[in-house]
């Protein structure tokens, strides 16, 4: 997974302890979402045979990542992504113990990969400084964008003609979701903006994959983005308030 050209250049110590907070949020969210493929293949014996080739690239995605981490000399902060990831673990268990498959479905396609393509897509742009990573970014960033082409395409057709239902599923599972991945973004931003990213501009690549699921699935364009802003706005104002995490 080595680029011609890319080595480590990591130089302080405050880079190294914020790439091991980003890089573990990275490992460990792969974990997360490759067991949550799992246990959606359980649900749907159905979609077995997609779900859990899609469970096996996200695990493929961790190695990468493990990987890259060791060969720059980034030690993973486990007990931070396991204090981040913890909420997601939690409404993830809470949905598979209702088999509430739908659910499952939005926390993946709408939060999991949504944060991961906003994230993942920005750092292809500084990867070059560290070996290895613009391969391992940009495959996984290729298979995140398969993933939710999946997701976008069960969605459609599962609520076809049923937007209200769709909607509705979407803010009950949403408004968890997103609240505590802003809080997560918050708890990391000077963390990204050590390593040369903004924590301000992930959240505005998340807001325009949210709407772009959106409108994939046939929700009205202007509807769409109604429901975006009525999610992210309580997020654009706790940044308001904490200026420094810029």
């Amino acid at each position: 997974m080595t680029a011609a050209g890319e080595t480590s250049t990591i130089q302080t110590t405050e880079e190294r302890e914020s790439a091991g907070k980003l890089m573990g949020l990275v490992v460990f969210g792969e974990m997360v979402a490759a067991r949550t493929y799992k246990l959606m293949a359980d649900l749907r014996p159905e979609f077995a045979t997609i779900l859990r080739k899609f469970a096996s690239m996200e695990g493929q995605h961790a190695t990468w990542f493990r990987d890259t981490s060791q060969r720059n000399g980034i030690e993973l902060d486990k007990d931070f992504a396991d204090k981040e990831l913890g909420y997601l673990i939690d409404q993830v268990d809470n949905y598979s113990a209702q088999k509430d498959f739908d659910a499952l479905m939005i926390v993946q396609g709408f939060i999991v990969e949504s944060l991961a393509i906003a994230t993942y897509e920005p750092f292809l742009e500084i990867a070059p400084k560290y070996e290895g990573a613009s391969a391992a970014f940009a495959q996984a960033l290729a298979d995140e964008r398969y993933h939710v082409d999946w997701v976008t395409r069960y969605l459609r057709l599962r609520f076809f003609d049923n937007h209200d239902e769709f909607m509705s599923l979407t803010d009950r599972v949403n408004v968890q979701g997103i609240d505590c991945v802003g809080g997560t973004l918050m708890s990391i931003a000077n963390g990204l903006k050590s390593v040369g990213l903004s924590a301000a501009d992930c959240t505005g690549a998340m807001m325009d994959e949210y709407t772009s699921l959106l409108e994939n699935v046939g929700v009205e364009s202007r509807r769409a983005t109604k429901a975006v802003v009525s999610l992210f706005v309580p997020l654009a104002q706790k940044y308001r308030r904490r200026p420094e995490a810029h």
